[in-house]
């Protein structure tokens, strides 16, 4: 049984309004190597999706004060512009639209200047800041709506395309070359009859060497559903496979061999999901008869498959191994990073309960210890929904369809704002984003002694 127990500690803000001020995502180190600048970027609205051609400031948190830099239109509120470091240096890489098309924009923030662009995007840097590993975000804003608003997907007739995916680009000579594609992928350790409907690639991860890459592999299934598979690929485009599918989440590396992620995989009830039966026309034409095929196999307690989930612990293999733990004192989803100097430790975070409130947590993995640090409100201000169909535009019909104020707060506009806490370079701090005091801003938590007790 894992165990639970609470420190009180301080909470202090970083940035000021009244504008707001985010960092977005849980996966990059959110300062440089002298812990001394603090990347974020400034908005003056949070409560809608971002606009295509809308401008947001970009720059760093410098003795208490945002010293703006620049400005960037490829921007969304879960994820930022994936601004971030060149390990080692006073610069930082921003995505930004370089032509027609996306790309990544080089600051130094000694100067204070833009330095350089790149034609390619850059979703995460190698660890020695060489390599810049992107996604195609036109594409993952029309299937995924974790892209940028403005650029139109190109392969948006093709399920699979086969010159859209995973790039990778040099940082000195800019040479770009796609890495592999969400053809390639979509065919890896499958079945040709289970590919069902248009596939994309997200949330991109370089392990601590830099020497695998692991990422998300979606598409959607014939019940409605989505499909989810953990994937990992070599820095050079070797070994590509699949370690895990079914309801996957939230996920970083804890170690060159290992990584965690939030979901459920190879129950029986993605296998049947996934089968081909499910994807035959006479099958396909009705999602409700399909979610009722899946139901005489379950039973009608679906409540089993929410019970089924939890973080796992999953081997970079070609032999699967994917092994639960924390279920008792984490039973539900957030957004995880493995501490930069210390990867016995990583900071956590949790959904808005009942009540709103989320909690930033610390995980020991040796001793299977959940630290509370802290519980934070969500607002409850409802979206602006007068311009939906804009906020929206080049996304998927059908999931314009979905919305409501109560899932575009939650999922797409800055009201929700999840912690998504991320470390400093010295991994003695835990900075996230936070709304509970009527703007969004960015906070930090000293874990230091914590960690060395």
């Amino acid at each position: 049984m894992g165990k639970r127990t609470k420190i009180e500690c301080v909470t202090e803000r970083l940035t000021n309004g009244p504008k707001h001020h985010l960092f977005g995502f849980h996966d990059l180190v959110i300062s440089n190597s002298l812990d001394t600048k603090y990347l974020c970027l400034e908005v003056d609205a949070i409560n809608r999706p971002p606009l295509a051609g809308e401008l947001h400031g970009v720059g760093y948190v410098e003795n208490g004060e945002f010293v703006r830099v620049g400005t960037t239109t490829a921007m969304n509120y879960p994820q930022g512009a994936r601004q971030q470091w060149v390990p080692g240096t006073d610069f930082f890489t921003v995505n930004n639209l370089v032509g027609d098309h996306w790309g990544t924009d080089l600051y130094d923030a000694t100067s204070k200047q833009l330095v350089d662009r790149f034609d390619s995007t850059t979703h995460m840097l190698s660890k020695d800041g060489k390599l810049a590993y992107g996604l195609d975000y036109a594409r993952l804003y029309r299937l995924g709506v974790y892209g940028y608003p403005g650029v139109a997907d190109k392969y948006n007739n093709e399920p699979l395309p086969d010159k859209s995916g995973i790039t990778v680009m040099d940082m000195q000579t800019k040479e770009s070359k796609l890495l592999v594609s969400v053809k390639q992928v979509a065919e890896c350790d499958t079945k040709n009859d289970t590919l069902y409907g248009h596939h994309y690639l997200t949330h991109l991860c370089v392990s601590p060497d830099s020497s695998r890459i692991a990422f998300l592999h979606r598409y959607p299934l014939a019940d409605g559903g989505e499909m989810t598979r953990l994937m990992t690929i070599g820095a050079n485009g070797s070994n590509l496979r699949c370690v895990a599918s079914g309801f996957l989440s939230h996920f970083d590396w804890k170690d060159d061999e290992t990584i965690y992620i939030y979901g459920r995989a190879g129950s029986a009830v993605e296998g049947l999901r996934n089968s081909p039966i499910m994807n035959r026309p006479f099958v396909r034409f009705s999602a409700e008869l399909a979610k009722r095929v899946i139901r005489v196999f379950i039973g009608k307690d679906k409540s089993i498959v929410g019970r089924s989930n939890s973080f796992l612990l999953v081997k970079d293999s070609p032999i699967k191994s994917i092994v639960p733990f924390a279920k008792d004192i984490i039973p539900y989803d957030g957004h995880p990073m493995t501490c930069p100097q210390n990867n016995n430790y990583c900071s956590l975070d949790t959904y808005p309960d009942e009540n709103g409130i989320r909690d930033l947590m610390l995980y020991d993995f040796a001793k299977d210890l959940r630290i509370d640090l802290g519980t934070y409100k969500m607002s409850d201000e409802q979206p602006d929904m007068t311009l939906v169909d804009t906020f929206f535009s080049g996304v998927e019909p059908k999931i314009v369809k979905a919305v409501t104020p109560e899932w575009l707060s939650f999922t797409r506009s800055g009201l929700h704002c999840d912690l998504h806490p991320r470390w400093n370079s010295k991994g003695d701090k835990i900075f996230f984003d936070s709304i509970h005091e009527g703007t969004r801003q960015l906070y930090y938590i000293e874990v230091e002694k914590i960690i060395n007790s």
